[in-house]
């Protein structure tokens, strides 16, 4: 079965194969040293300065020269992108005749952790060692990027199997999370390429370092934070369908990877019989009818070392934003 699939926002995820982007944290600026302390109290008029050689001066009826200590002040080591680091990156990405296949350009700056497992091999290697401010050209080849072109991966379908519309050039969502485009077209069959369309390609990005920060501090265990209480009485219990509504994000880096709400459709599952991770069986059993909270769930009670669908790296520490809509 096939799909429609819109244009990802960045070809830069470290997509699975089909077989199988708050605030940014202000660098501090050094203080600066200080060659004499303003610390000395004032007296009589209440005149307060500074001398041409930095010395305090205060004023009052025996006006006198009051020299201090002086304080030096050392800046801290600029922080390098380093795998557990959070990076942010504005970039642009050129095939080897030129053309522009990706860019942040008049967007949002792209923002992943090294060593996630969410970019590419090449890229994500790439930054590492660059500086706030810190220009670089990357050169990829295509083992460190989308891979080489698999011909195994380009089949014919019947054109009834296809979705209304389609075209040469039509990006097409399979039912098993595969991803292809429609190639060539023919009276009765397509020819879908399931290659990634930078497959066998050598890649080159102009990258420069926007913001670097530690990542946040993983979560030790789940929490449920309630923002809008429900009717404090009604509780799941194991077996009943539930309908919610919810939003998911990274806990690294604030990136939303799903939510019902912009679907338009709530999500329904049964709760306690592991149709969902841990983390929404034992959180929103806590939940009441008609709540909204923040679920914050670690690793373990997610999707583990394994991760999911190329948008969930390994290890990730996830958030939710989920309501409970209805208890059957």
């Amino acid at each position: 079965i096939f799909f429609r699939l819109s244009p990802p926002r960045t070809m830069l995820r470290n997509l699975v194969p089909p077989s199988g982007w708050q605030p940014l944290l202000s660098r501090l600026s050094p203080r600066p040293s200080a060659s004499r302390r303003m610390s000395a109290a004032n007296t009589g008029t209440g005149l307060r300065g500074w001398s041409a050689t930095g010395s305090r001066l205060s004023a009052g009826p025996a006006a006198v020269w009051r020299p201090c200590p002086v304080r030096a002040y050392s800046a801290a080591p600029a922080l390098e992108a380093a795998v557990g680091t959070e990076v942010t990156v504005h970039y642009t990405g050129t095939l080897e005749d030129g053309q522009v296949f990706d860019s942040s350009e008049g967007k949002d700056p792209l923002k992943f952790v090294c060593g996630a497992g969410t970019m590419i091999p090449g890229f994500d290697q790439g930054v590492r060692g660059m500086k706030v401010g810190d220009k670089r050209q990357l050169r990829l080849e295509p083992a460190d990027g989308y891979g080489e072109v698999d011909p195994e991966r380009v089949m014919e379908v019947e054109i009834a199997r296809l979705p209304e519309g389609c075209e040469v050039g039509t990006r097409l969502q399979l039912s098993n999370g595969g991803q292809g485009r429609v190639t060539a077209m023919g009276p009765e069959k397509a020819t879908i390429d399931l290659n990634f369309p930078l497959a066998g390609k050598v890649l080159n990005f102009a990258v420069e370092m926007v913001d670097i920060r530690e990542p946040p501090a993983r979560f030790t265990e789940l929490t449920v934070e309630t923002t809008s209480p429900g009717d404090g009485k009604t509780f799941p219990q194991s077996g009943a369908k539930l309908t919610m509504h919810y939003t998911g994000t990274l806990a690294a880096n604030g990136e939303k990877f799903d939510s019902s709400r912009d679907r338009g459709q709530p999500f329904t599952f049964t709760i306690g019989v592991g149709q969902v991770i841990k983390g929404w069986d034992e959180g929103v059993a806590k939940m009441s009818l008609g709540e909204r909270a923040i679920l914050r769930i670690p690793s373990e009670m997610g999707y583990g070392p394994r991760g999911a669908g190329g948008v969930i790296p390994p290890d990730a520490d996830l958030v939710f934003d989920v309501e409970l809509l209805q208890i059957n």
